[in-house]
């Protein structure tokens, strides 16, 4: 398969593509669907034994499954799905390694899950998602240069720890800048270090390039690429990036559940590739848990195909996304999936206009010049308020209440809502970081 040509230059695969053929050792080196496939297939059936052998909660759960292994990947819609609650009700119960093979172990909290969840890995484990990351880094940074973290550093084996250790691997230079809320330091970082290359939180990297415009700063002199990363990624944000910063933009998706990685964008920026030889990827109709055919959105349930410690079968997401259709642009062929923009059940009913989702806001909002980050929450009554609170840029001007009521008319939901008196809206603007009461953005519900 060839790769499309940009302004005469070819776009290269993405840099997971020989990394998987490695993986799977097909002849001649020729990476194929049909050697992928092959590849999950064995591997779903190695792990499902591993689990029912090891794991006393896959043991239990998988009981009633007919057959001991599958014939076919379609046969895995036969196995029931784990979920959030499980992983908090009893997390050790997964565990299929004595607790002394245990080099990390994760414990968080997210929106609809009660209780903490708890996600272990062997140094294995650890190790297979450095190598992703070693192999991932190449589409945004070239051997000898640098590549700036920022992201949490500070632990041993945390996020950040564990993306620096993959990308020294790859011959690129970490400089661990860790969670930045001020850009500052963060630029001060990037100008005294000139990295080639930067991750973060999609708003924090937004803040950034906001503060480098604003001061005519040199720092962006080298900067040409930056990741995006921890959260769902609105376009008009990363479009905001880009002209602010003339960076080029990957996006990545992962999550603890995933190892740290999953899956990220290449040359293209059509749609994430996702680590094929580690995670089985299914997109279903989340009320009958049927595939959906491409290009139709689905909730995003995933099954690890090496881990040791803690592997998940068949584990709902709740994220959002839909396969892509047809070859990639770059030439891989990896499959692809969409940007991931809303969760199941993150949607706030609007009386009888419909539903707002954060994604919707996203959109309209980030498109605002200035605006680096916002909060949204909803109080009921009649009529519904809804409340937002943004983050303006050092220097730039807050977005007057015209800007903002144009932006949120071009939301029909908000429009219909507003028309009809039952929704007002209240804004507040500071210059300083939000916070927000949850590791993810979302709606707060009052």
């Amino acid at each position: 398969m060839s790769a499309t040509v940009v302004c005469g230059t070819p776009l290269e695969p993405t840099p997971l593509e020989p990394w998987t053929a490695a993986r799977l050792g097909p002849p001649a080196g020729a990476l194929t669907r049909e050697a992928i496939e092959r590849w999950q297939l064995a591997r779903l059936n190695e792990t499902i034994a591993w689990t029912r052998e090891r794991s006393p909660f896959y043991r239990e759960r998988l009981a009633g499954s007919a057959s001991a292994s599958l014939t076919n990947l379609a046969d895995l819609c036969s196995l029931p799905f784990t979920t959030g609650a499980d992983l908090a009700l009893a997390p050790e119960r997964f565990l299929c390694v004595s607790q002394s093979e245990v080099r990390r172990v994760v414990t968080f909290s997210t929106s609809g899950t009660v209780g903490k969840k708890r996600v272990f890995f062997t140094a294995e484990d650890l190790d297979c998602s450095a190598d992703y990351f070693e192999h991932g880094v190449r589409a945004v940074a070239a051997r000898g240069e640098r590549m700036a973290i920022a992201l949490p550093c500070e632990r041993a084996n945390s996020v950040g720890w564990q993306l620096a250790k993959g990308i020294e691997r790859a011959g690129v230079v970490p400089i661990r800048c860790g969670l930045a809320t001020d850009p500052g330091p963060l630029l001060d970082a990037i100008d005294r270090e000139q990295p080639a290359a930067g991750i973060g939180l999609p708003t924090q990297m937004l803040a950034l390039a906001y503060r480098a415009d604003a001061e005519r700063s040199a720092a962006f002199r080298n900067l040409r690429s930056m990741v995006l990363c921890s959260d769902h990624v609105p376009s008009s944000l990363v479009e905001a990036i880009r002209r602010r910063s003339g960076c080029a933009v990957f996006e990545h998706y992962g999550m603890t559940e995933t190892g740290l990685g999953g899956g990220i964008d290449c040359e293209a920026h059509a749609g994430y590739h996702f680590r094929e030889a580690d995670l089985y990827v299914e997109i279903l109709d989340p009320l009958t848990g049927a595939p959906m055919p491409d290009g139709c959105e689905g909730e995003i349930v995933l099954t690890t195909l090496s881990r040791r410690a803690m592997p998940l079968l068949r584990y709902r997401t709740g994220d959002l996304s839909r396969p892509m259709p047809g070859p990639c642009p770059c030439g891989s062929v990896l499959k692809r999936l969409a940007r991931v923009r809303d969760r199941i059940g993150s949607s706030v009913a609007l009386s009888a206009s419909g539903s707002l989702t954060l994604s919707m806001l996203d959109e309209a909002l980030f498109a605002l010049p200035g605006v680096t980050d916002f909060t949204a929450s909803i109080q009921s009554g009649k009529p519904s308020r809804l409340e937002l609170v943004f983050s303006i840029a050092r220097g730039c001007a807050s977005p007057n209440e015209a800007a903002i009521h144009d932006a949120l008319n071009m939301i029909e939901i908000v429009q219909a809502a507003t028309r009809a008196g039952e929704l007002a809206v209240s804004t507040t603007a500071t210059c300083q970081p939000l916070e927000h009461p949850t590791p993810k953005r979302r709606i707060e519900v009052r």
